[in-house]
């Protein structure tokens, strides 16, 4: 009969899968979410949204919750890139501006806060683990547009 206590047990359901119905929802400004970076996700384009990068912070409370932003522009998003694996950050609706084209939704600007821990200095930072995430998903080197050379 085999040991089965050997094993060390190991979780294979990432935060963001335990997260997965419980998006964040900004709608106003002042609306934020804070917690403790669990996880870094890229979703594609897909119908009518527009690409995404998604965090799932740990809350206060220890309820987990995923927060997904547009990729582009990526100017908007760049500021989150070295926030490591573990941080604090904090999502907040900082602005809510007018859309360009009648009929449109206005265009919401995000802030971000990070807390930093001396412990997280070797975890893999956002764009790392979102540049993982998207070479899982086949996507050739995870370039942003804003990186990706002239031709």
């Amino acid at each position: 009969m085999t040991d089965f206590s050997k094993f060390k047990k190991q979780e294979l359901t990432k935060p963001r899968d335990k997260a997965w119905e419980n998006f964040a929802k900004f709608e106003k400004v002042g609306d934020k979410v804070t917690g403790i970076l669990r996880d870094v996700f890229y979703r594609p384009a897909e119908g009518q949204f527009k690409e995404q990068r998604g965090f799932t912070l740990e809350q206060e409370d220890g309820v987990l919750v995923n927060v997904a932003l547009k990729r582009e522009p990526y100017f908007a998003i760049r500021s989150t890139n070295d926030v490591r694996l573990g941080d604090l950050l904090t999502v907040e609706l900082s602005e809510l501006r007018a859309p360009k084209e009648k009929g449109f939704s206005p265009t919401k600007i995000y802030s971000f806060t990070a807390g930093t821990l001396a412990e997280n200095v070797t975890n893999p930072t956002v764009k790392e683990l979102e540049e993982k995430d998207m070479k899982e998903q086949g996507i050739a080197d995870g370039a942003t547009p804003e990186e990706v050379p002239f031709e």
